[in-house]
C-alpha cells in the first residue's frame, strides 16, 4: 500500500504538478503572440484539472500518512508522530500545504489571469522547497570550476531536454483533455437524469 500511494503522489507531483507549471510558462508566452478564444478555454480547463489534482493530491498525502503509520511497527509510529508535531514539523507539513494552497489558489479568476502569479506560482510547482535548497546549498560548496558539468549525471542533453518537456507539456494537455470530455459526459448524463425526472 505504501508503494501505491507513494507511485501516486510521484505521478502527481511531477506529472501534473511540474507539466503544469511548464505548461503555464508556454502559455504564458503564446497568449503574448496568440488571441484566440481556444486558446483561454484550455488554460481555463488546465486550471480546473490543476486545482482538482491539488485536492487529490492533499487527500492522498493525508492517507499516506495514516497508512504508514498503521503499517509501520511501534518505534516507526513513534518516529513519525515526531516528525509530524515535534520541533520541525513545518519541514514536512509546509511542502503539501503550499502545493494545496497553490492549486486551490488557481481556482479564482483574479490569481489565474495574473501573469506574475502565474510565474510564481510555476516556479514553486515546477521546483520543490527541498530541490531549491539543495541547489542553493550547492552554490556554497567548494567547488573547483573544472568540476563544474552540467550534464554529468544525465543521459540528457538539450535536444532531448527539451523534446522530454515538450511531450511532458503534450502529456499534461492530454489529461486535461480527458478530464474535460469526462467532466462534459457527467454533466450531459445529469441533466438527461433530471429531464427524465
Amino acid at each position: 500500500m505504501r508503494e501505491n500511494i507513494l507511485f501516486l503522489l510521484q505521478i502527481i507531483t511531477i506529472d501534473f504538478f511540474t507539466a503544469f507549471g511548464l505548461y503555464s510558462i508556454l502559455y504564458l508566452i503564446v497568449s503574448i503572440f496568440i488571441k484566440k478564444p481556444i486558446l483561454y478555454k484550455i488554460d481555463e480547463e488546465a486550471v480546473k484539472f490543476i486545482s482538482l489534482a491539488g485536492v487529490i493530491y492533499f487527500a492522498v498525502w493525508i492517507i499516506g500518512i495514516f497508512v504508514f503509520y498503521a503499517e509501520s511497527n511501534p518505534e516507526e509510529q513513534n518516529d513519525l508522530i515526531n516528525r509530524l508535531f515535534g520541533k520541525y514539523w513545518f519541514g514536512i507539513w509546509f511542502q503539501p500545504i503550499l502545493w494545496f494552497a497553490l492549486t486551490q489558489l488557481l481556482r479564482f479568476k483574479k490569481v489565474s489571469k495574473n501573469a506574475l502569479l502565474r510565474i510564481v506560482f510555476s516556479f514553486l510547482l515546477i521546483v520543490s522547497i527541498e530541490q531549491f535548497i539543495i541547489f542553493i546549498t550547492s552554490f556554497h560548496r567548494d567547488y573547483l570550476p573544472s568540476s563544474w558539468t552540467m550534464y554529468r549525471d544525465l543521459d540528457i542533453y538539450p535536444s532531448n531536454f527539451f523534446l522530454a518537456l515538450l511531450i511532458k507539456i503534450m502529456v499534461f494537455l492530454l489529461f486535461v483533455g480527458i478530464y474535460y470530455l469526462v467532466k462534459s459526459q457527467m454533466k450531459k448524463f445529469a441533466i438527461n437524469r433530471i429531464i427524465e425526472n
